[in-house]
């Protein structure tokens, strides 16, 4: 596995370059957003690793984006704002992990991302939770998110729903807004966790 180790902590990277020595790894280091150009045409890099500050962190992630969208990208994190999980779910950040986790649980973790897996701390999520639990959304949207969670194109929603595929599209917009998100692939994430959460409170209320 080759890695690519995003931060400015040297401390850090120095103790992550220790290990992965350990490995059958190959690892670059590089502590600015400028950095990672250079190391990504020099360096063929299997997964990304971001750690620091979050606004460090949200510089990365962005110039990692522009330089690759498509590679395998965690993120490492002490606490996650709203707006930081946003950040990472908009610019399709794979992992979210806590920095509690230690250097096997990291690299399995990352080796599950290699084969295509999503993985979010849920410790790291209790603000979006917090968040999810305060937005509404209307009988007609949530039939829409059931539809949206069930990987139904627009077209077949709005014959689902015997509605206008224009009429559906306002709809989807409206909910995009609501929890922050607009790429349909990363909303779907989260809107499934809506949902799974708001079966969770009715069974509870009855």
């Amino acid at each position: 596995m080759n890695l690519l180790f995003i931060s400015k902590k040297g401390l850090l990277a120095d103790m992550f370059r220790y290990r992965i020595a350990e490995t059958d790894s190959q690892l670059c280091v590089v502590h600015t957003a400028h950095e990672i150009e250079t190391c990504l045409a020099d360096f063929s890099v299997d997964i990304a690793i971001v750690y620091g500050e979050q606004s460090d962190s949200v510089a990365f992630i962005k110039q990692l984006r522009a330089s690759d969208p498509q590679l395998p990208l965690l993120v490492l994190a002490d606490r996650a704002t709203y707006e930081y999980i946003k950040v990472c779910r908009d610019y399709g950040v794979n992992g979210l992990l806590s920095t509690n986790t230690n250097f096997q649980q990291l690299m399995a973790k990352a080796a599950r991302i290699l084969q295509g897996e999503s993985i979010y701390d849920t410790y790291l999520l209790e603000e979006e939770s917090t968040h999810l639990a305060r937005v509404h959304f209307s009988r007609m949207e949530r039939k829409v998110i059931a539809y949206i969670v069930a990987d139904y194109p627009n077209k077949k929603i709005a014959q689902e729903m015997a509605i206008h595929e224009g009429t559906v599209r306002n709809y989807i917009s409206n909910i995009y807004s609501k929890i922050g998100l607009h790429r349909r692939k990363e909303a779907k994430q989260l809107l499934k966790k809506w949902m799974e959460k708001d079966k969770e409170d009715s069974r509870t209320k009855r």
